[in-house]
């Protein structure tokens, strides 16, 4: 019985929605298939060109351009992107697809050209007044002989282009639906001024900020994201005002002083998400909002204080832990300090708080030094719900067991634990869990990211306090039971069998009765350890 074909059944709006995924050489073969695929492929609205059309396939782009237009087909999207510097012949070719596009009301627009040498847009643009989305990448924008008709651009994306603040004031002018304005690696600016125009804006972006750049003034009742970096380290202090609605702040090398973000925060009564990374004038991070949600903290090296005891619903916090010179960027030479002992923590302990960790200590100076640090900085987020540890080689995290001695587990009171090793090489996962238990000595689950979506996991089972009956010397200093005198059970799954044995060996070797159980393909493993350590 031959199959039959369901897909040319549907409508075609449905078809051509799907070959809106493709790219057009991809796309055009379809029209092969059958009398219903050539007539979604004629009428086509959404064109991408993809790489380096305007050098081989301008004919092409001339020829389909031309039917639409001819046909009146409307275009909702169309994308071309040259690889090599426009030449004189290829400039008029983009003038006179935008001209089309305009004709055709497209809807959104996408072009990439030459990045060095910003390419003049052509003014037939401006005319495009059904335009919802525009992202341009090597343009430089200059206001038209004529007015800017954007009255319906929700997004624009500006990308290696350049603009000054009188046509970008022109444009928030004529742009009152406009929903996200995005400008990356931009020249030309020197501030960025919005002032009530845009009451439908929701996110701003200014990536890679260029060193001249050194204000914005956001008057928009409605932003909700406002993301800043700048090109390099120390970018001027920004001013923000009248963000009321801000929920998500995100600071890359910005110059943030303390008493700035204090002020800051504290007009910002709805901002749940703060991001703060190479902030390298910043000192002291205090937040006192019970609406802050999510804080993360990156690569300030100088930071000295964190003061989240006032955060009561803080479900995440991300920190990275640094010692020697590993990870710090070219423009940054720290002080001797650098290896002095990190900031001090203010964080009530809370039982929805999830932490991520990131170590990033020099691999030359893997010393007493920096597991001190460890176990004082990890200390910090004793009774947290769930860590997550993030480093590139196991040593980072196996704490050498002649200083255990004279420690105490910092994490005593976490029940799960997920760790991410980038360097396996060398991995030993003996090694691995018998420090991670020093440091977390009652974890109910241990997972360790294998990538690729793919994980290990131990479950632990703990006795019953009814079943204790005597105290072992190891506990009776401590205000937890130790893991080798309470274990009952350990669920190991998806390990490797040699990872199987080493583990099963090294947990009936240091506990008391257990039983060991992966799946029952393995049981006849488990049976034989335990008869051969009982």
């Amino acid at each position: 019985m031959e199959g039959t074909d369901e897909i040319s059944k549907l409508p075609e709006p449905i078809l051509d929605h799907i070959l809106s995924f493709l790219v057009i050489k991809d796309a055009a073969k379809t029209s092969t298939l059958s009398k219903v695929w050539n007539s979604v492929w004629t009428n086509l609205s959404c064109l991408d060109f993809g790489d380096n059309c305007l050098h081989k396939s301008k004919k092409i782009v001339d020829q389909i351009l031309a039917n639409r237009l001819n046909q009146k087909i409307s275009i909702k999207r169309f994308k071309a992107k040259a690889k090599e510097n426009l030449q004189i012949y290829e400039s008029k070719a983009v003038d006179d697809w935008i001209k089309v596009l305009v004709t055709c009301n497209i809807k959104e627009l996408c072009l990439d050209v030459d990045v060095y040498k910003h390419y003049k847009l052509p003014e037939a643009i401006f005319a495009a007044k059904s335009l919802n989305v525009l992202s341009l990448r090597g343009f430089k924008l200059e206001l038209p002989s004529d007015r800017i008709k954007f009255y319906f651009l929700r997004e624009l994306y500006l990308e290696d282009s350049s603009l000054d603040e009188q046509f970008l004031q022109a444009l928030c002018e004529i742009c009152s639906d406009l929903e996200v304005l995005s400008l990356k690696r931009f020249s030309g600016l020197i501030s960025l001024q919005v002032a009530g125009t845009l009451p439908k804006l929701r996110t701003v972006k200014l990536q890679f900020c260029p060193p001249k750049f050194k204000k914005v003034d956001i008057v928009a009742p409605n932003v909700e994201n406002l993301y800043i970096s700048s090109f390099v380290l120390g970018q001027h202090i920004i001013e923000i005002t009248a963000c009321n609605s801000l929920t998500r702040l995100k600071l890359i090398a910005v110059a943030v002083n303390d008493k700035w973000l204090e002020n800051l925060l504290q007009n910002l009564p709805n901002l749940e998400v703060l991001y703060l990374d190479h902030c390298l004038s910043l000192k002291i991070v205090k937040i006192s909002s019970s609406c802050v949600k999510v804080v993360k903290v990156a690569a300030c090296y100088h930071l000295v204080a964190v003061d989240l005891d006032d955060a009561p619903n803080l479900l995440r916090f991300s920190y990275d832990i640094h010692h020697g010179k590993k990870g710090l960027g070219a423009y940054f030479d720290p002080p001797q300090g650098y290896f002095d002992p990190p900031p001090i923590f203010k964080l009530k302990a809370s039982r929805l708080l999830e932490v991520e960790i990131e170590l990033i200590p020099d691999p030359k100076a893997l010393d007493t030094r920096w597991y001190s640090k460890l176990t004082e900085s990890l200390g910090n987020f004793n009774n947290s719900r769930a860590i997550t540890l993030r480093c590139d080689y196991d040593e980072v995290i196996v704490i050498p067991k002649d200083m255990r001695e004279n420690l105490l587990p910092p994490l005593y009171g976490t029940k799960r634990l997920h760790i991410k090793i980038m360097d396996r090489t060398n991995y030993s996962v003996v090694n691995v869990v018998d420090s991670l238990l020093w440091i977390f000595p009652q974890l109910d689950t241990l997972s360790v990211d294998k990538g690729q979506s793919s994980q290990s996991l131990i479950e632990f089972t703990y006795r019953d306090a009814a079943d204790d009956e005597d105290e072992k010397p190891c506990c009776a200093s401590l205000a937890w039971k130790c893991w080798r005198h309470e274990l009952k059970r350990v669920k190991l799954q998806n390990f490797t069998r040699t990872e199987l044995e080493k583990l099963a060996y090294y947990f009936l070797e240091n506990s008391f009765t257990l039983s060991i159980i992966k799946d029952p393909s393995e049981c006849s493993l488990f049976t034989s350890l335990l008869l051969m350590c009982n």
